[in-house]
């Protein structure tokens, strides 16, 4: 357990010092806001492109694991969804809905290599793709029947999603990959470069994005969507991952993807969805700060 915390640590220290930066004003919102934008861009998809590719991972026997993790998330989000038959509201449904669902992968993978070994971020950087598309997927259909409606239309949403930088570069690293180029030479070692940038910039935005104000808004929807998030979905998908081959050490990690607290993102795509934009905020602020406990705790119970 303490060398979980260990591991830990300057990735929720990274988050703190975030939220300091943006708390003093020594950096605004709105600059943290453009900072953001530029990981999205530019160093979150170089980092993934580059550690899929730079791997030694087979993508062959990734299979039972990715089964795993997808399979994990599957149930938290039928979890989710059976919320919907005790909460009346739609958009604060979703934002419960969205809080369950996503997660942060990069507060996970600043500390992959110290807790799983030499190779724990290349697995965790495989499941980002398909992760990822299949929760946004999830969530715009969730949004475009539940939410008010009044930002932008499902047509935009999906062709951001078609888009999603983060979904394209972990496509091209799976197909460079498979087609065995692994090495671009000055363009490797330039996105290399970039993606260095990624995990403080990640967490560095998620800090600066907490409102601890905003977890007062509704507390006990609040707490159902951080129950969901932090507590079943990294047992659920520990048991799909066990069930499903992938070895102690692949459960293991599948659960650390699923411990993480909501990403961030779900606030962008409910104010634009017609969700409930402040209770979004507070599941993700209470989600990332309480993850500062339950975190290691998952990670001690799942690891081989």
């Amino acid at each position: 357990m303490s060398g979980v915390v260990a591991a830990l640590i300057p990735v929720f220290l990274l988050i703190a010092i975030g939220w300091g930066a943006r708390a003093s004003r020594v950096v605004t919102a709105e600059q943290f806001g453009a900072v953001n934008r530029l990981g999205y861009f530019l160093f979150y998809p170089a980092f993934l492109f580059t550690t899929i590719t730079g791997s030694a991972l087979e993508i062959a026997d990734a299979g039972p694991f990715l089964f795993g993790v997808l399979g994990g998330f599957a149930c938290v989000i039928a979890a989710a969804l059976a919320l919907r038959l005790v909460i009346r509201d739609g958009p604060a449904f979703t934002s419960v809905f969205q809080g369950a669902v996503r997660w942060n992968g990069f507060s996970l993978l600043a500390a992959a290599t110290s807790l799983y070994g030499a190779a724990g971020a290349d697995w965790i950087a495989l499941a980002f793709g398909p992760l990822i598309l299949m929760i946004n997927l999830v969530c715009v259909v969730v949004l475009a029947r539940w939410g008010e409606g009044r930002g932008a239309s499902l047509r935009a949403i999906l062709d951001q999603i078609i888009a999603n930088p983060l979904i394209l570069a972990c496509g091209a690293g799976v197909a460079a990959k498979l087609a065995h180029v692994g090495d671009l030479g000055a363009a490797t070692a330039t996105l290399k470069l970039l993606g260095a940038a990624a995990m403080p910039t990640a967490l560095l935005c998620v800090g600066a994005g907490l409102n601890i104000a905003a977890v007062r808004k509704a507390p006990a929807l609040v707490a159902a969507s951080c129950a969901l998030r932090l507590a079943f979905a990294p047992a659920a998908t520990f048991a799909v991952a066990t069930l499903c081959g992938a070895g102690p050490m692949g459960a293991a990690m599948a659960a650390g993807i699923a411990s993480t607290p909501t990403a961030a993102a779900a606030y962008v795509l409910a104010r634009e969805m017609g969700g409930d934009a402040d209770l979004m905020a507070g599941i993700v602020t209470a989600t990332t700060l309480l993850s500062f406990i339950t975190m290691p705790i998952a990670i001690a119970l799942a690891a081989p």
